[in-house]
């Protein structure tokens, strides 16, 4: 037989046995019987056969992939993410396949396309803001999900308390002696900016302060939004501006430092500036920011949601990851 005909057919006729067999025989599955498995390994060795990742895949009735999904590709956040991830699946020899699913009406639907695909075992979703009738949607499917950087008792869920991160920030800045402190948040409609809005209230609240309206700015958690935001603070009479600026990410805080050094200000001696994320360029830059364990994030991701397949878990997975203020020059 010629080598490159062989396949895992080949392999369980000769063998006398089933593919499904011959299946757990590469999956080192401990529920087969040594002779029979030293009986497949012998007629894998005879035929020179090479293992077909997709021949055992169907065998064993697995994709063994799992999809995960993230609102983009090219952010710092979600780069730091996607490492854990993809070192979580190393591990396993599990394959990644990776989608790029915008936060838009049609995104449920393409999610349920994924899972009717029947191509991956399992979907990790990267703070997604999934909506409550999605999930819905969604639960009504037989597929193990495990949700990050989200909080829900729906699904399996790693989190990260924006409130208590914003807060912890605020506080900081009061310590110093802050009082005029304006917030450069993100998207309006995003729930993670909403959260970040509300522990900054909450903050100024406790010290009997408010944030301005003109001191709140709104924009996507990039550089190119926090640069904006912060020329329109600083078109503001100078009595007007803040003494501290907390930006709801550090790709805004890098564009706030931006406009402010082409105003010849400096952080933190003319305004202090803090972020959020810890993202790498942020240490390089000195940035003092709010920590989220982002590596950490996507690896236990991937391990609660093999774990979740496998059906390891009993009830639904919910833990929240520690966030943490990291000092360093800007503020």
């Amino acid at each position: 037989m010629a080598k490159d005909k062989v396949n895992i057919y080949d392999v369980a006729k000769k063998a006398g046995v089933g593919i499904g067999t011959v299946s757990r025989v590469l999956n080192n599955s401990q529920k087969v019987k040594e002779e029979t498995r030293d009986k497949v390994l012998e007629v894998m060795k005879e035929l020179n056969y090479r293992p077909n990742k997709l021949a055992q895949n169907l065998a064993s009735q697995t994709a063994n992939a799992i999809a995960v999904i993230v609102p983009t590709f090219i952010d710092h956040y979600f780069v730091e993410v996607l490492k854990g991830i993809q070192d979580a699946l190393e591990e396993e020899k599990i394959d990644l396949i990776l989608y790029k699913i915008d936060k838009d009406e049609k995104m449920m639907s393409k999610i349920l396309d994924i899972v009717h695909s029947k191509k991956v075992d399992g979907i990790a979703a990267v703070t997604m803001d999934i909506s409550k009738s999605d999930y819905k949607a969604l639960l009504k499917e037989d597929v193990p999900v495990v949700l990050a950087d989200e909080n829900t008792s729906d699904f399996h869920s790693i989190y990260l308390d924006d409130i208590k991160g914003a807060e912890m920030a605020i506080n900081y800045l009061l310590e110093l002696g802050h009082q005029k402190i304006a917030f450069i948040d993100g998207l309006k409609e995003s729930q993670h900016g909403s959260n970040r809005l509300q522990g900054v209230k909450k903050a100024l609240r406790s010290k009997s302060l408010v944030l301005s309206p003109e001191l709140l700015k709104f924009g996507d958690f990039h550089t190119k939004d926090g640069y904006q935001s912060m020329q329109e603070i600083l078109a503001l009479p100078e009595e007007k501006w803040p003494t501290a600026v907390f930006a709801a990410s550090d790709n805004q805080a890098i564009g706030v430092l931006q406009a402010m050094e082409e105003k010849g200000l400096k952080a933190p001696e003319d305004i202090a500036v803090i972020g959020y994320d810890n993202i790498e360029l942020a240490k390089y830059l000195k940035i003092t920011t709010i920590w989220q364990p982002m590596y950490q994030l996507g690896h236990l991701t991937i391990e609660v949601l093999l774990k979740a397949i496998n059906g390891e878990l009993e009830g639904k997975f919910s833990k929240e990851l520690e966030l943490k203020l990291l000092k360093r020059e800007t503020a």
